[in-house]
């Protein structure tokens, strides 16, 4: 999977309409995106056709686009609706929407629409599903999720059975975050205009805070929570860095991972690997004393320490491979206390 960054001709396409029966609503820079490296992202629909099914929709079937924002802002009507193509990978299309309604309020939303009908709309109906769940275990970490739903896409022909029904749903918009990408030397970055490359100090801080949203999105007793985050298509977004510590927060979870004791949650996130431009990369941190500390601020200090326990000892058993680079010796050293 891809990151994201706009081509370098982004403008404005579309301009706004306006009538008695809705909100005046505008499209910006409805244009090509490109991956990170270089590659026009590929569409299935042009986002005019998105643009004119979504207004078509604002002025008669919605119910969950101005629902929403009503629920957000209060019952006044809303008089304007602007939508930006923000970020896009090979699901979905992320635009920044900004809301304002007769009493002058304003709120930003994201609103997440799926690429192709189909497979890709069932990816972004689990999609908002998983975040809602996930949410609810951990709002500080993961993005809010609102209403969400269908949006008929019609045939350029008119051909009534050739239309196509995509899935969409809105989150709230999280102000100073940007979309967090990957390297080609493996370090993370801030996916911008003039891209921000992040220390390796700072980015083994970022996976360590990243195993911390996976060990706060598990469920002991259900045993399930996230599977492993796509890191560089776009599932986190992150703070520029600043004085304080760097915030993280997860925007997409596509899946769930079920039947998952501690021991093979802390294994799936230390032996998680893509291939990335050729280059192996990991999403734990580099020592595995970070990767307890990130179970630790999530777990406590003792759960923590249990679940290296119990994954050290499946590998000791042979109930799970062990991991390279780490020996059973630096499973037993990690959590910072040697055990038998």
């Amino acid at each position: 999977m891809s990151k994201r960054k706009k081509a370098p001709d982004a403008r404005r396409i579309r301009g706004g309409i306006h009538d008695a029966a809705g909100p005046r609503i505008q499209w910006l820079n409805l244009v090509p995106m490109l991956d990170f490296w270089g590659r026009e992202i590929q569409r299935f629909y042009k986002l005019e056709t998105l643009a004119s099914a979504t207004e078509w929709s604002l002025r008669g079937p919605d119910r969950f686009i101005l629902p929403t924002i009503q629920d957000v802002m209060g019952p006044s009507a809303v008089t304007s609706l602007v939508f930006e193509l923000f970020q896009e990978g090979k699901y979905q299309l992320i635009f920044r929407l900004q809301a304002f309604n007769a009493k002058r309020k304003r709120f930003v939303f994201g609103f997440v629409v799926a690429k192709h009908e189909g497979a890709y709309s069932d990816v972004a109906r689990a999609e908002h599903a998983n975040l809602r769940l996930l949410h609810e275990r951990a709002p500080n970490w993961i993005v809010r999720p609102f209403r969400g739903g269908p949006i008929f896409l019609p045939d350029r022909h008119h051909r009534k059975d050739r239309g196509r029904e995509v899935y969409a749903y809105l989150t709230q918009w999280l102000s100073g975050y940007h979309e967090l990408g990957v390297n080609r030397d493996l370090q993370f970055f801030i996916n911008v205009a003039k891209p921000h490359t992040f220390t390796l100090a700072q980015t083994e801080e970022l996976k360590a805070r990243m195993v911390e949203i996976i060990a706060r999105t598990y469920d002991a007793e259900r045993r399930d929570g996230m599977d492993m985050p796509q890191v560089a298509s776009g599932d986190f977004v992150v703070t520029p860095p600043s004085p304080g510590p760097l915030k993280l927060k997860l925007i997409a979870c596509r899946r769930l991972a079920r039947h998952l004791t501690p021991a093979r949650l802390v294994h799936r996130i230390a032996s998680t690997t893509w291939d990335w431009g050729g280059k192996s990369f990991r999403i734990a941190p580099a020592e595995l004393p970070a990767l307890y500390e990130g179970l630790a601020r999530a777990r406590g200090k003792e759960e923590a320490r249990a679940w290296m326990d119990a994954c050290r000892a499946a590998i000791e058993e042979g109930r799970l491979p062990i991991v390279e680079p780490w020996s059973l010796e630096d499973w037993k050293t990690a959590s910072g206390k040697s055990n038998p």
